[in-house]
């Protein structure tokens, strides 16, 4: 596919163009960077944002570019032509985005070798956890956590004021 941004996604054998992102989503997406890349320096591993990572289905490869990723030091990242599906997902809702959507994206990345996904809608301040036996959960603890990334935790609230 071309690169173009917004950033084009592939699977199901169609192309879709993700939305373009506004101002709370960039400093969303900033704000799990910067943790994730401080986790990364002691626990190891790498985050970056908008990061095309490829999915292997029964009929082909499709790609789908989650907001945040990170792989930790055992998951393999790939290579510079394409990641692999990393240990954490992190979907950032744009306010003209429905919910629906990426509820479904998340599904489909944990379905597909993603660990966890966590899907955060900043309007609402509403965050949903895809992991184990989660299905979307809604979280309503102050400090979200994961079995898959030992040691990293963040305060909601902080989020919330930091994509305000």
């Amino acid at each position: 596919m071309p690169e173009e941004k917004p950033y084009l996604e592939y699977f199901g054998g169609h192309v879709v163009q993700k939305p373009m992102p506004k101002r709370p989503h960039g400093k969303g997406q900033a704000f799990f960077v910067i943790r994730l890349n401080a986790y990364a320096r002691s626990a190891g591993g790498a985050a970056w944002a908008e990061a095309a990572v490829t999915f292997e289905f029964n009929d082909g490869r499709g790609t789908r570019v989650p907001d945040v990723a990170y792989w930790g030091p055992s998951k393999p990242q790939g290579d510079d032509d394409r990641s692999l599906p990393p240990t954490l997902a992190i979907e950032i809702r744009p306010a003209d985005q429905a919910l629906t959507v990426l509820f479904a994206k998340c599904r489909m990345m944990r379905a597909h070798g993603v660990d966890v996904c966590w899907l955060f809608d900043p309007a609402a301040r509403r965050a949903f956890v895809f992991e184990a036996g989660g299905d979307g959960d809604e979280f309503r603890g102050a400090t979200l956590t994961s079995a898959f990334l030992p040691g990293f935790q963040f305060e909601l609230a902080e989020l919330w004021v930091a994509v305000s």
